[in-house]
């Protein structure tokens, strides 16, 4: 019995380091898609320009060494900041495809220092990563 639980308890310890790792991996998830999307930003957010980055998107089904870049058949992207009681959002962002599963993302505008979510929707479903703007 005591090996048995050894066991499970060994094998739930893997399965949360293994969900550690995913969500290093995919700061932002669609498991309802099967997909996984990055933000990587050319330079740190700035609250005094536009601050572009790209969005790539990728198949989490994948067996490739490299995850399968896909197009998602919906996609909407905003930044929104919680300032306690209520929240503070921006113009819309430009979404342009740059190739396959690809998208840059401009006028992006970080009108104050702080927390940023960047919030995205794939195919209706809604993930979010946070950004520090500094002053």
């Amino acid at each position: 019995m005591f090996k048995n639980f050894m066991l499970a308890a060994a094998l739930m310890l893997a399965s949360v380091t293994a969900a550690a790792e995913q969500s290093a991996d995919c700061p932002l998830s669609f498991p309802g898609s099967e997909l996984c999307a990055t933000v990587e930003f050319a330079q740190a957010p700035n609250q005094n320009a536009d601050s572009p980055f790209v969005l790539k998107v990728y198949d989490q089904t994948s067996t490739a060494s490299v995850p399968a870049l896909v197009d998602p058949a919906q996609l909407k992207v905003d930044l929104w900041m919680n300032m306690g009681h209520h929240g503070h959002g921006t113009s819309p962002v430009k979404i342009e495809k740059q190739e396959v599963g690809t998208f840059l993302i401009s006028e992006a505008y970080f009108v104050m220092p702080g927390k940023w979510l960047i919030r995205v929707w794939i195919n209706g479903e809604k993930s979010e990563m946070t950004v520090v703007v500094k002053p």
